[in-house]
């Protein structure tokens, strides 16, 4: 199915050897306190007497552009030097971080630009000019876009924000699991969604450290399970490709400080299809009357397809719902995936299995340059 990819060197990143620290999440939940909203982590009677258990929401689907990403935008913003802050910030992305660091950007009073592919959906491009950054579209993917914005960067003397490799970035996104832990100090499972890292790297940091038993489990799509497959392999691999609803987690390869971060921290992965993604959508919109686009809604598919197996019955559970953009074209399509599917389940159909701990299906994957 895959090369094996680059060894890390042992002890590299290890033995407590971070790049992020507790404190450096702490740092940012003091600069980011009255700029993003303390999203609400919220008890969930329907899922909590479903499986027997304590389950809590936090709620960054309500988060100032929809998504948690403004977190590590602003506080990587927030921590470099005024001249080159001033001098403008440069991402790729065609989602949630580039409405993030345009917010931040114009927060600051400073000049942004996004890249973006040129297949980039047109509402994802309002939105991010909306916030005042000038959009860049070039090539046909992630992966040109980012060379681009790279080469503009340097071209331009503007600062390049990574989407999650980055330790600002990461702290800033660990500020979510500050909050958790302040409204529920009991948590005995977190489920965090994963594409690139960022999230739950800096999850796991801050809780690792206020609660050093709390079982920290990635989810991923069984369409883009690079981190899944490298927290396996012990190594980092990337994907040739990926395939997914949940296109705010579609990411070709872990990134290298976020990959040291969860081989040490994080417990485990569990990878969820598509279908259950849908079925998720489908059960926040309809039972708990919350819109999450496909990222934002594994942690619940996880939950909702394999409970069991993640042992949640008696636990104190939080899921991290990580956004709430989704086109409405889209999401009329995925609710009617999810009747259909719904009916068919009612039927002589039987259950399809449990969500798998790696995807037998990934796509195919290559070794990775250093």
């Amino acid at each position: 199915m895959y090369n094996e990819g680059e060894r890390l060197e042992d002890g590299d990143g290890g033995d407590g050897d971070y790049a992020v620290t507790p404190q450096d999440v702490f740092a940012a939940r003091a600069r980011l306190a009255g700029v993003v909203h303390r999203t609400p982590f919220k008890g969930s009677r329907t899922l909590s007497e479903r499986f027997g258990a304590s389950i809590y929401l936090k709620l960054e689907n309500l988060q100032r552009t929809g998504s948690y990403k403004i977190r590590g935008a602003y506080n990587k913003l927030a921590t470099l030097p005024e001249p080159q802050r001033a001098r403008g910030v440069i991402a790729a992305s065609a989602g949630n971080h580039a409405q993030g660091v345009a917010w931040s950007a114009r927060t600051f009073g400073v000049p942004c630009i996004i890249v973006m592919p040129e297949t980039a959906p047109l509402a994802k491009i309002q939105a991010t000019e909306s916030y005042g950054a000038r959009v860049v579209l070039h090539g046909k993917g992630y992966d040109d876009a980012y060379e681009h914005a790279l080469r503009l960067a340097e071209r331009e003397g503007y600062t390049f924000v990574h989407a999650f490799d980055d330790p600002a970035v990461i702290a800033g996104q660990g500020t979510v699991a500050v909050e958790m832990w302040e409204d529920v100090k009991d948590l005995d499972l977190v489920l965090v969604p994963v594409g690139g890292g960022g999230l739950i790297s800096g999850i796991a940091v801050a809780l690792k450290f206020l609660r050093p038993d709390v079982r920290v489990v990635g989810v991923q799509a069984q369409g883009a399970p690079a981190l899944a497959l490298s927290f396996r392999a012990g190594r980092r691999i990337v994907l040739s490709d990926v395939h997914t609803i949940a296109d705010g987690i579609a990411v070709r390869a872990p990134g290298e400080i976020t990959f040291r971060l969860i081989r040490d921290l994080v417990d485990d992965f569990v990878v969820v299809r598509e279908t259950d993604i849908v079925r998720a959508i489908s059960f926040a919109l309809e039972r708990e009357k919350l819109l999450l686009e496909g990222a934002g809604a594994v942690t619940l598919a996880a939950l909702l397809a394999a409970a069991d197996a993640l042992g949640v019955r008696g636990k104190t559970v939080g899921l991290v719902l990580s956004g709430g953009n989704i086109d409405l074209t889209r999401l009329s399509t995925l609710l009617a995936r999810a009747a259909q599917d719904e009916e068919e389940r009612k039927g002589e159909t039987p259950p399809s299995p449990a969500p798998e701990r790696t995807s037998r299906d990934a796509p195919e994957v290559h070794e990775i340059s250093p």
